[in-house]
């Protein structure tokens, strides 16, 4: 994979990145864990299934999923409910739930559906990786969602994600869910050596990755600097960017002041916060500049 150079550019309209998508039905699914493997050096992926994701639908790259998990003291899990068999809409617990929200990485699995979800590991761990560290085959927990989900626009020049750990997950449908022939585009901020988030990605056939990885730990803005450094964005190039929200700030800023790029072409999403636990990504990262 190269160094990402300018994407190309082509005179478009903002039809150009419609994503087409619509709702799902939305419930609480009882998962049980089928496998459980380390895909990466700070990644595991937990492979859950069961009867109730026979109908199960995730036709998004930036679908989210709520997982509710077992109290590591307790084992007890606290988790909504199905209104009722086919019906949309849960039944919420009246107690507190311990809960994420995870990027579905889904494939239909004879006439059942499997669904990976992939845990970013680090040594100071929240419930969700901690969980993943000990999980095991026929462990259970609930899965919530997606309400909705939302295609990559179909009719662009090019892709640029900008993404972490904990987003590399939608980082790797979205290089699948776009047309053959698409250039794509990926800065990744990751701690340390980045060598393994290639292996990851992996290769997708008539998709063109160019992928440059920086090091978390080397500045705070580290993710800006490189977008800066990245160069214009094509007027046909489609751009998403997720992660820590703090850094996103001046990312967001950059694509939308500096560059222009209106709301429907820059999509910035972010996917946890510093010192903030289960933060809401439907949260504005930029308090003075929430549109």
């Amino acid at each position: 994979m190269a160094d990402p150079q300018p994407l190309p550019t082509r005179g478009g309209d903002a039809g150009r990145f419609v994503r087409e998508g619509g709702r799902n039905r939305f419930t609480a699914r009882g998962a049980t864990v089928v496998r459980v493997e380390r895909v990466a050096p700070p990644m595991i992926r937990v492979t859950v299934t069961g009867p109730e994701f026979a109908d199960f639908t995730s036709t998004g790259p930036a679908d989210h999923v709520r997982v509710y998990f077992p109290d590591a003291a307790t084992g007890e899990l606290v988790a909504p409910e199905p209104a009722g068999p086919g019906e949309d809409g849960i039944v919420r617990p009246d107690r507190a739930a311990i809960a994420r929200d995870f990027t579905p990485l889904p494939r239909r699995v004879g006439d059942g559906i499997e669904v990976d979800l992939d845990f970013f590991t680090h040594p100071d761990p929240g419930p969700a990786s901690a969980w993943a560290e000990r999980a095991n085959v026929g462990d259970r927990i609930v899965v919530v969602g997606p309400r909705g989900s939302r295609r990559a626009p179909q009719d662009i020049d090019g892709l640029l994600l900008l993404c972490d750990e904990t987003s590399l997950p939608s980082a790797s449908r979205w290089i699948r869910d776009v047309p053959r022939g698409t250039t794509v585009d990926v800065i990744a901020s990751v701690h340390g050596d980045g060598g393994w988030v290639a292996g990851y990605l992996g290769d997708v056939d008539g998709v063109d990755v160019r992928l440059r990885t920086v090091d978390t730990d080397a500045a705070p803005d580290v993710l800006v600097t490189a977008l800066r450094d990245h160069g214009p964005v094509g007027q046909g190039a489609f751009v998403w960017a997720a992660g820590e929200a703090s850094g996103l700030v001046e990312v967001r800023r950059h694509l939308r002041r500096t560059l222009g790029l209106p709301s429907n072409q820059a999509v910035v999403s972010g996917y946890w916060r510093k010192g903030v636990v289960a933060f809401d990504h439907h949260a504005p990262i930029d308090p003075f500049d929430p549109d």
